[in-house]
């Protein structure tokens, strides 16, 4: 049994991720992206493993592979070099659009020492209720 090589989309996302200093892991990349670090790591390599023995590819789709390229700073024309134009369109919306406030609040709040656990994720429960809430 072989790996399967990963797209070109997926080798993107990892060079970008591996040459940024100081060094994103996985779960961290995967964590500012809004997704498990299990689903990260089987875009990024292209494959999962459903058994020791059976391997299949797996792609990410347009919006995880924009909220993906985003932690990296891919830029839109990087991702439409891999054939992947929607993602692409969907990244360049992401830009222009900018942080997001509440977003933003969450990692202020998670890097805070100023709180504890229990406290952060209080804190982090209302903003996220709030930006839902006022549709953000």
């Amino acid at each position: 049994m072989t790996t399967p090589e990963p797209p070109p989309d997926a080798r993107l996302i990892h060079e970008l991720r591996e040459a940024i200093t100081p060094k994103l892991s996985m779960r961290e990349a995967a964590r500012q992206a809004g997704m498990s670090a299990s689903l990260w790591t089987q875009y990024e390599q292209g494959y999962r493993k459903v058994t020791p023995l059976v391997t299949i590819p797996v792609t990410a789709t347009d919006d995880k592979l924009a909220s993906m390229a985003l932690v990296v700073g891919a830029t839109p024309d990087q991702l439409r070099e891999t054939g992947r134009t929607a993602a692409a369109a969907i990244l360049r919306k992401l830009i222009d659009a900018g942080p997001d406030p509440a977003a933003e609040m969450v990692e202020k709040i998670r890097a805070s020492r100023d709180f504890n656990e229990r406290q952060k994720r209080a804190l982090i429960d209302l903003v996220t209720r709030d930006a839902r809430l006022d549709g953000s």
